[in-house]
């Protein structure tokens, strides 16, 4: 019985992830004008320094790649690598590792130590640019500064249906 609640559960957070898609692939963006984030111009990216971000992707609403790693990482408590991510090079790992462990301490699954603190808060003034993705028509480059920052922006958002489906939180009211 409790197989069968869990499989529920896990059939209806992905049904509300894919409407979610949907929605994001007919939303009207210029609804997100509002937001106090600022795009950028895309930079002439070093390959080995570029990430693609994007929680709900395309017309299937799928998660990227890195976004499937911190995904597994979270859900096999590997929270040795996923603190390791505070200090990588990589934009993308730094904004993913910066905002899992914030969620991890919150949740207390984890306790920060001084130096990952003062590491996140170093996290929150980074330049590097990061290209995001939601839906099939939602595209744009941002620093991790500015996701970071803007708690009102769509990524945002999109990470808190991500945390509440990897950790196992129902998010579906009956």
């Amino acid at each position: 019985m409790v197989a069968k609640k869990i499989k529920l559960d896990k059939i209806k957070t992905l049904l509300i992830i894919f409407f979610f898609s949907f929605l994001s692939c007919t939303f009207n963006t210029n609804t997100f004008k509002n937001s106090n984030i600022e795009t950028v111009s895309p930079p002439v990216f070093n390959p080995n320094n570029y990430d693609k971000i994007g929680f709900a992707c395309g017309e299937g609403g799928e998660g990227t790649a890195l976004v499937d790693e911190f995904a597994k990482l979270i859900t096999d408590k590997n929270y040795k690598q996923l603190r390791a991510g505070l200090y990588s090079p990589n934009p993308g790992v730094v904004y993913l590792a910066t905002i899992s462990c914030e969620k991890l301490a919150e949740e207390r699954l984890i306790k920060l130590n001084g130096e990952e603190l003062e590491q996140i808060e170093k996290n929150r003034h980074k330049s590097d640019t990061i290209y995001t993705c939601s839906g099939c028509t939602n595209s744009e480059y941002f620093t991790v500064k500015q996701l970071l920052s803007d708690t009102t922006n769509y990524i945002r958002t999109e990470a808190g249906w991500w945390f509440d489906a990897v950790l196992g939180k129902n998010i579906i009211v009956e």
